[in-house]
């Protein structure tokens, strides 16, 4: 069957990101390459993940950078241009797809890409892509200023995790950037779900974001990755604001639907009373199967037809503002 797809949360394939993933990974983050998301990885770069993990435990990030210089010709066959990228959205039925940049330089000591990069892709691929931005809220005033920046540049969103800079998204210093986006209209993601991190995980608990909700009616609030393991909570929240969205990225559809899992609730409360609020992203980079193989899971999953479309692609265009 076809069917449109957005995806609300997409890794572009770039040579230049995908270094950057690697290169700008925070040190606090380094399990995930021997745990999470290395063991899919480190083979194709022709090395083990333990491997991987020790060299991003022992070097800094210039270091790092040339350690992986001898990877290069795997790298570049795991990556493509954006022109090639563009292609094959097209040829697995995504209109569009948003991309976007994390700035944690202030806790990790590390600076990744700028957001200027990811802008030139939007620039260049006006049509496919919507760009956010990364924000880093214990830059205070520099924060501010840059999601104007990038407002200007012509990305369309922020994303942040909390669980990096160690405050929940109540904390006070959160507030001028809240401010900024609804004053740009335009929509702020959350990482909201565990994370494997040398750092806390009760800061992305739900509950949270009640309180920025009803400070804040008019922000368009995503909580990414549907708030696992607090998916009850999650759900509580999303159906009293109307403000607030829920992305699956990260979560193979399959374990979405599976009894047991902790996601009963989302499929239960996603088929009817917040079937408007769901939205499906892939992060597909790190996940080992493509964008549309993650939408045909989405499709398998025991939700009304019209359900599926609407978390698929509906629900996406209209909190992005695109014509369907």
């Amino acid at each position: 069957m076809k069917y449109k797809i957005i995806d609300s949360l997409c890794y572009v394939p770039t040579e230049e990101v995908f270094v950057d993933l690697l290169v700008s990974l925070p040190p606090q983050m380094a399990r995930y390459l021997q745990d999470i998301f290395g063991p899919r990885i480190a083979p194709l770069l022709g090395i083990t993940a333990e491997e991987l993990y020790v060299m991003k435990t022992t070097m800094n990030a210039a270091e790092l950078k040339n350690a992986i210089k001898p990877f290069m010709p795997n790298i570049k066959k795991m990556t493509s241009t954006t022109d090639e990228f563009v292609k094959l959205l097209d040829n697995m039925g995504v209109e569009k797809a948003v991309i976007f940049n994390l700035d944690e330089e202030t806790p990790s000591g590390i600076a990744g890409l700028p957001n200027d990069y990811y802008a030139e892709i939007v620039k260049k691929h006006p049509d496919k892509f919507v760009g956010f931005a990364g924000i880093d809220p214990l830059k205070r005033m520099k924060a501010v200023r840059e999601i104007r920046r990038s407002y200007d540049l012509g990305l369309r969103g922020i994303a942040v995790r909390p669980f990096m800079f160690g405050i929940p998204p109540h904390h006070a210093k959160m507030y001028p950037i809240y401010s900024t986006c609804v004053e740009l209209d335009i929509p702020i993601w959350f990482h909201l779900s565990i994370n494997y991190s040398t750092n806390n995980v009760e800061v992305e608990r739900p509950i949270y974001l009640d309180i920025v909700a009803q400070d804040f009616p008019e922000l368009k609030i995503i909580a990414g990755h549907g708030g696992w393991p607090w998916v009850n909570e999650l759900v509580a929240v999303a159906w009293r604001n109307p403000n607030i969205y829920i992305d699956i990225a990260s979560y193979l559809p399959k374990y979405i639907g599976m009894k047991g899992t902790g996601w009963e609730q989302l499929i239960h409360f996603g088929n009817s009373v917040l079937q408007d609020k769901i939205l499906f992203g892939s992060t597909w980079l790190f996940m080992g199967m493509s964008i549309k193989q993650l939408a045909d899971g989405v499709m398998e999953l025991p939700l009304k037809e019209e359900v599926k479309r609407k978390w698929l692609y509906e629900n996406a265009a209209r909190l992005l503002g695109i014509k369907k």
